[in-house]
């Protein structure tokens, strides 16, 4: 499976590392098991440095109507991406752009500032 992902309840956060060619499927089976284990609504970080984008526009269209729809279901967790090419960083880009009224979505190439990111919070527990 191309994206490794854990959900971790004790400190509330979800963890993925995509290698190789990443498909539609592959983000949906993603999303799915986020879904079945409850951690739709953690903070996701998710690092793609090792993967390809192997979908096409329209397959990453479909990835924003699955978060529109999963979105339905739960509020979503703030995401950071970390990408290592310009073309990964446009693609997440763009899918912030579709998905950004029901989800923060941010494409990184620091790592140590998408933590910082998805750390951020203020005192009522919102994200800044």
């Amino acid at each position: 499976m191309p994206i490794i992902s854990s959900v971790d309840h004790k400190r509330r956060e979800v963890t993925a590392i995509a290698v190789g060619p990443v498909t539609y499927a592959d983000v949906a089976a993603h999303f799915s098991h986020e879904r079945h284990r409850h951690g739709l609504s953690y903070p996701a970080f998710i690092d793609v440095r090792a993967a390809g984008i192997a979908f096409t526009p329209e397959e990453g269209r479909r990835i924003g109507e699955l978060i529109r729809k999963l979105s339905e279901e739960s509020p979503l967790g703030r995401t950071a991406i970390l990408v290592s090419s310009d073309e990964g960083y446009e693609i997440v880009c763009k899918l912030e752009q579709m998905v950004g009224d029901v989800c923060e979505l941010k494409a990184f190439r620091d790592e140590e500032e998408a933590h910082a990111w998805l750390a951020a919070t203020t005192a009522n527990g919102r994200y800044k």
